[in-house]
């Protein structure tokens, strides 16, 4: 009776075997596609983004942080997914590229959604690229309006207003900028030149002391400051 009873019980242990062989998954991966697969609230305007997505779009910000655009572009185009996030990293990685109309067209299709401060930014920054002066103030300051909280916005509409000869309102958004982020060095040179250009010594020699920069860094500034001749914007 025992005999026949462990026969038994491997005789069903091998169906077993051999069924399970049969699947594309054990049940530990099918437990861990089932996770990687779980939707998530972790994409632009709170779009739901499947977890494996979520990780690889991480990833490819990471690709971007180190300038590898082209491998970001490539990992973009291997998603299923074309949401927010998606075309937002596009987008950006086009402009890196200066494959300037592929983002422009990216950029003009989000002005209408909750990424619209990071779109007219985009747009602001490519018409700069561009010499279109005008244009570039009037979508760095759409870009202001919707993203009021974004260092980097403030930061490009206040160095704008710097090259138009603006000093006054570019340092009110450099201020705005550093304040946002208290470290960001573009907000900061940004401002140290207007300062020292209006002659303003105690607060350049301020903002110098915080981010330790010294006479060779100063004397660059000064050079810099003698021959800057302020973009005229078309009053027409």
């Amino acid at each position: 009776m025992n005999s026949r009873k462990t026969g038994r019980q491997f005789w069903l242990s091998s169906v077993l075997a051999v069924v399970l062989a049969g699947c594309s998954a054990s049940p530990q991966d099918d437990s861990a596609h089932a996770t990687a697969n779980k939707a998530v609230q972790s994409g632009a305007c709170g779009e739901t983004l499947i977890a494996k997505d979520g990780m690889k779009l991480a990833m490819v910000k990471q690709q971007m942080d180190q300038g590898q655009y082209y491998l970001a572009l490539a990992a973009l185009d291997e998603l299923n997914e074309d949401g927010l996030s998606v075309r937002m990293m596009r987008a950006n990685s086009y402009r890196k590229l200066g494959k300037w109309d592929e983002a422009t067209r990216l950029y003009q299709e989000m002005v209408s959604t909750c990424l619209a401060g990071e779109a007219y930014h985009g747009l602001g920054l490519i018409a700069s690229y561009q010499g279109q002066m005008n244009a570039a103030m009037n979508w760095m300051q759409k870009a202001a309006k919707a993203a009021p909280v974004q260092a980097d916005v403030r930061n490009d509409l206040g160095f704008l207003l710097l090259v138009t000869g603006q000093d006054q309102k570019a340092r009110d958004e450099l201020m705005t900028a550093l304040e946002l982020n208290p470290t960001h060095p573009n907000a900061a040179k940004n401002l140290w030149f207007i300062l020292l250009k209006n002659n303003q010594k105690q607060a350049a020699a301020s903002l110098a002391s915080r981010f330790k920069w010294g006479d060779a860094e100063q004397k660059e500034m000064m050079d810099a400051i003698a021959v800057f001749q302020p973009l005229k914007l078309d009053q027409s």
